[in-house]
């Protein structure tokens, strides 16, 4: 019996190709991993002045050209006082702020979903993060959801489903029904924060 090469090559070939295709298939139906993000209220939170400064840092999604901020400080309430400054916060809900040192980690990961803006804060500089990245990814048909009778439009979301398919390459996003609300990270940004020991940000897997 001879040995034939070209059969050989041809059954290598469709091995490979069948093992290209199985791993494409798992990666497609992995799980991706999805959690709110929030502020660690172990961390000492910041305050605006004047009073009403906070609306400086209300973002809706939406780039904008520049905006003027006004200044923080660490917040002096009685109940704030004696709590350590993390390397994040924020001021408001719709953004959050980076210190020098989550900046310079978080930047390269983000820097495609979000407009990053410098803010002075005594002598530290700090950065608003307004994330501009929003993706309409919820599954309605799966997803709970809770409704304003009037109009119709979501008022929360009860149990999240997301469309997975359009989260493979994304970081941190925002949904299209609460552009004015909190950010969602998928397990990538999660991973870097825990991996650099960035402390402030609090996860809630969904």
């Amino acid at each position: 019996m001879g040995f034939d090469l070209g059969h050989t090559i041809s059954s290598l070939s469709k091995l490979a190709l069948r093992t290209k295709r199985k791993i494409d298939n798992e990666k497609s139906n992995k799980k991706v991993k999805v959690y709110e993000l929030w502020m660690n209220h172990n961390y000492r939170t910041y305050e605006p002045t004047p009073k009403g400064g906070y609306k400086s840092y209300i973002f809706d999604g939406v780039p904008v050209k520049e905006r003027n901020f006004d200044r923080i400080y660490p917040s002096k309430y009685k109940d704030e006082i004696d709590k350590p400054i993390g390397d994040v916060f924020s001021v408001e809900v719709s953004s959050f702020i980076l210190n020098e040192k989550s900046y310079k980690i978080l930047y390269p990961y983000i820097k495609n979903e979000a407009q990053i803006f410098k803010v002075k804060c005594e002598n530290d500089n700090l950065y608003v993060v307004n994330i501009t990245n929003i993706i309409d990814c919820l599954d309605y048909d799966k997803s709970e959801i809770k409704r304003f009778p009037s109009s119709g439009r979501v008022m929360r979301v009860i149990k999240y489903v997301f469309k997975i398919e359009k989260l493979r390459n994304t970081t941190i996003f925002k949904l299209p029904e609460f552009p004015k609300g909190i950010s969602y990270v998928t397990e990538n940004f999660k991973n870097i924060v825990e991996k650099n020991n960035i402390k402030g940000f609090k996860f809630k897997e969904l």
